[in-house]
């Protein structure tokens, strides 16, 4: 909160506690937000992750006026953004998102999510909960190492939902956003004017280009159906900020793109692959709404909400608010075209050098080692479980010790390959 909120919320307790019989500015009868409810409004804080989009399959499948990408895009300033010369793996980027810093800084390398990075690199969730412990902290995802970059660290989120599988990606996200919708509308009913941070993760267009690949026709229904769940949630905001009168500033964003053929769908450095988006829609700025920014980076993204909530910046952080930093503030333009000028900023991004190329294709090849390994170790591991279960005389025994042999053998060789990457 700010002062002059912290001070009137302050008099309101004291004005209860002496017994006077009301809180300050309490209305007569109900009229809707008054001059007081405006001044102790709280402060929100919105962050939209969709994984692996595209952010040409946005302009070409979902900028019409039902999508939440155009509205969020018309209601503030949108960047075509580049992640060359990092990994284009979610793990990396996620955290990167999440934290302020590069890859080659928090050292994640691919999907084998290890809490212990959030205690050397904290993630938003940890710097609010530690700086503003009031703020109300929450994450809803459907793909847990998500909820799991929520829970790390000593300071983690206050709510962390995890949604799982439903029949499809497509309602699996459908839920996230009706869990998102209702998290945002409990705002209505807020007394206390508890400011908030809310991360809402979908995971459906990942899926479709894992599946089909990112030129396929189910990639862009899927581009389409998160745009839609934007759009409600948008509509939810514009209804508890109708309401309550509090502040709202929204962040879209994606961690990487997707080759469009259908294979390994991203890792390395294509420009497919390496080109992002940041859409940023500060609350109450409406002076620069349908802007493009030059300089958005997902590094950004971090210090941009730790500054929209009033907490201090880490003097290492390799991103800065995009609201503040002069050199990101004077990188935005009013384009008589939106859609055509982000179209060529996509087009102007290329491939890294030929060294760095190669260095991090390596690094993708030899970091999915790990990963995929461990998935083969936990299978295994399941499987020898049923047996230990099962309790069978002398075999149940040799199975225990096979499960043994099998974690310490996968876990020699996933550390290994780890270091090397």
């Amino acid at each position: 909160m700010t002062s002059i909120k912290q001070f009137l919320c302050g008099s309101a307790v004291v004005g209860m506690v002496a017994g006077t019989g009301a809180a300050i500015g309490a209305p007569i009868g109900h009229v809707g937000p008054s001059a007081m409810e405006w001044l102790l409004a709280a402060e929100h804080v919105l962050l939209i992750g969709t994984d692996g989009t595209n952010l040409d399959k946005i302009l070409q499948y979902a900028y019409g006026d039902d999508s939440g990408f155009k509205t969020a895009m018309d209601q503030g300033i949108t960047g075509a953004a580049t992640e060359v010369n990092h990994t284009t793996i979610s793990g990396p980027s996620w955290s990167t998102i999440l934290t302020g810093v590069w890859d080659n800084k928090h050292g994640v390398i691919n999907n084998l999510f290890r809490p212990e990075v959030y205690d050397k690199w904290p993630s938003v969730f940890n710097l609010i909960e530690y700086h503003k412990p009031n703020i109300n902290t929450s994450v809803i995802a459907d793909w847990d190492y998500i909820n799991g970059i929520g829970a790390a660290g000593a300071f983690p989120a206050d709510n962390n939902l995890f949604v799982p599988f439903q029949d499809s990606w497509a309602d699996t996200d459908a839920e996230v956003t009706a869990q998102t919708i209702a998290q945002i509308l409990a705002t209505k009913d807020n007394p206390l004017d508890i400011s908030s941070f809310l991360f809402s993760y979908q995971v459906q267009v990942d899926e479709a280009g894992h599946s089909f690949g990112g030129g396929s026709e189910e990639y862009a229904q899927a581009v389409m159906n998160v745009g839609a769940n934007i759009q409600q949630i948008l509509a939810a905001v514009d209804e508890a900020r109708a309401e309550t009168g509090d502040t709202w500033s929204i962040i879209i964003t994606t961690d990487h793109g997707h080759q469009q053929s259908l294979g390994v769908g991203h890792g390395f450095q294509s420009p497919n692959e390496t080109t992002q988006f940041v859409i940023f829609d500060q609350g109450g700025d409406s002076a620069t709404d349908g802007s493009q920014n030059l300089n958005y980076s997902i590094a950004d993204i971090t210090p941009t909400i730790l500054a929209l909530l009033g907490a201090p910046m880490r003097s290492d952080f390799d991103g800065s608010p995009m609201f503040l930093d002069p050199d990101i503030v004077n990188s935005t333009v009013a384009p008589d075209d939106l859609k055509q000028a982000l179209l060529s900023a996509i087009a102007m991004y290329g491939y890294p050098n030929i060294g760095n190329d190669i260095t991090l294709a390596i690094r993708t090849v030899v970091g999915t080692i790990p990963y995929l390994l461990n998935g083969v170790v936990n299978d295994i591991d399941k499987f020898l479980q049923t047996i230990v279960d099962q309790d069978i005389f002398l075999i149940s025994g040799l199975a225990e010790f096979a499960q043994q042999v099998n974690d310490f053998v996968g876990g020699l060789v996933g550390a290994t390959t780890q270091q090397m990457a």
